[in-house]
């Protein structure tokens, strides 16, 4: 049965839009605010050509080229020295992965890979832990 706050046949064929053709938002499937959701969503007023998406560019990631200039990929500076270990002792390695606000760098940002992300939040744990690390830096 159709509750009567989630629309159902009173609110004729548009999402937000009442009787006005495309509407806003949701569409077909299920819908949600801001256009997303489902299977429909965006405005869809325009007269875009959907049909052809070449001209959008290469999104590759080493080209620099597209919408997004990505950089310079970054490697994981505890894989490329092997030497290099992590050690929550070291406050001058451990700050290299901490903000000026005392978070932790997330790894799309450091370089680092999976298994040394999660060994560098271990060891800053660990640092917070001893008072070797800050959990917060005071604002002024």
């Amino acid at each position: 049965m159709a509750r009567p706050d989630m629309g159902g046949s009173k609110m004729g064929n548009g999402a937000f839009g009442g009787s006005r053709p495309g509407g806003f938002g949701g569409g077909g499937g299920g819908g949600g605010g801001y256009g997303g959701g489902g299977g429909g969503g965006g405005y869809r007023g325009g007269d875009r050509d959907r049909g052809d998406r070449d001209d959008r560019g290469d999104r590759g990631g080493d080209e620099g080229g597209g919408r997004r200039g990505f950089g310079r990929r970054k490697v994981c500076r505890f894989c490329a020295d092997k030497a290099l270990k992590v050690d929550y002792k070291d406050q001058g390695q451990m700050k290299y992965f901490l903000t000026e606000r005392g978070k932790i760098i997330p790894r799309r940002i450091s370089g680092n890979c999976a298994k040394h992300q999660r060994e560098v939040a271990t060891a800053i744990k660990r640092g917070r832990m001893l008072a070797i690390l800050p959990y917060t830096v005071a604002g002024t």
